[in-house]
């Protein structure tokens, strides 16, 4: 199994300091689910100091924004296409993070 890079700068981020669980925000589009960000942790922290902590994964919803009619609206399965216009120039607004979430 292939772990995505961000997910072991994460993993480094978090080895050198003990903790008990750790959060990861993962944006709706981003390259993993959570279910797959799951499995590589898994195989990721297996043998190490690491592998008994609790991983919570906060799911952070997808929001687009058309730049020809301006309307914000949440991507179903992906789809960048405007509902009410059905222009495919949508700026990102949120839903792509993937980061260790300290808050």
């Amino acid at each position: 199994m292939q772990i995505h890079p961000r997910l072991v700068v994460i993993y480094q981020q978090v080895i050198q300091k003990p903790v008990k669980n750790i959060s990861i925000a993962l944006g709706e589009l981003a390259p993993l689910d959570e279910s797959n960000l799951r499995a590589q942790w898994d195989e990721l922290v297996k043998n190490t100091a690491l592998e008994n902590i609790s991983l919570n994964i906060r799911i952070i919803p997808a929001e687009q924004q058309c730049m020809v009619c301006f309307l914000k609206y949440h991507p179903k399965e992906k789809e960048t296409a405007c509902p009410q216009c059905e222009s495919v120039g949508a700026k990102i607004i949120s839903g792509e993070e993937f980061y260790l979430d300290e808050k």
